[in-house]
């Protein structure tokens, strides 16, 4: 247990040093979503059901917003009529079809008709999977702008985030350039007094994407750090440091 201790006590060290050195030329760092979606509509119409609210969890395909379909799903009702009709007079007219006792016109007039009923139900099914708004990621919803009976065009009708991964968007200064490479083991240290009291403030993350140019003006570069929240646990809009040498204290230390 002692030697627990002292053990600890050196990994601390060791991620004070680190981030020591890194904030010399941290400027800013802050954890932002992985992915911001503004949700639309492929076709205009009035909504009949919504399926989420403000602050829900989302899954990918998940049906959030539907929009009234009867004149579509009618449509489709006749199409598969159409297309059993065209099935039946196929079925009929196959033994003279193997036989050769109908003329070049007839048989691609029964083998058109069959197939042009086929694709008329695929059409009319892939028109009612229009009416449904689904959800292209997993995430969050951050804003909801429709209700039902509302009118909707091409303007958003939810906005969802992806919380995992997250990410820290990192600026330093250009002196530090060259010491950070793509898939180097980072720590980051929540440094916004926001965090409640009852989650971590250090975290494990990896380093997923690094400037090519420094940019003249400020004389500054940054680079993102991707971190797992598989609980969504911690929110985005957090400010952060990162410590560059203490990625195995995270790990490590209870």
């Amino acid at each position: 247990m002692t030697r627990f201790i002292a053990f600890t006590g050196v990994l601390v060290a060791i991620w004070g040093q680190a981030l020591q050195a890194a904030e010399g030329s941290q400027l800013s760092c802050l954890v932002e979503p992985s992915s911001e979606t503004q949700l639309s509509s492929q076709v205009a119409g009035v909504v009949s059901q919504v399926n989420t609210e403000r602050g829900s969890r989302v899954r990918k395909g998940q049906v959030l917003v539907s929009l009234e379909s009867e004149l579509d799903k009618a449509s489709l009702k006749s199409a598969r009529a159409r297309a059993e009709f065209a099935e039946r007079k196929l079925a009929r007219n196959r033994k003279l079809l193997e036989q050769e006792l109908l003329s070049d016109f007839e048989r691609d007039e029964l083998v058109t008709e069959h197939q042009l009923a086929q694709l008329a139900v695929k059409e009319a099914e892939a028109k009612l999977r229009q009416r449904d708004i689904r959800s292209p990621i997993d995430g969050v919803v951050v804003k909801r702008h429709v209700s039902v009976g509302e009118y909707v065009g091409s303007d958003p009708v939810l906005e969802l985030v992806a919380l995992n991964p997250l990410y820290a968007e990192v600026v330093m200064r250009a002196d530090s350039y060259g010491q950070i490479s793509e898939g180097m083991q980072v720590a980051i240290e929540i440094a916004d007094s926001a965090l409640p009291d009852t989650l971590t403030n250090r975290y494990a993350g990896q380093v997923t994407v690094v400037d090519r140019v420094i940019d003249a003006a400020s004389s500054t570069f940054g680079f993102r750090v991707q971190l797992a929240n598989p609980d969504l646990t911690l929110p985005a809009g957090l400010k952060c440091r990162i410590a560059i040498a203490a990625a195995d204290a995270v790990a490590i230390s209870p």
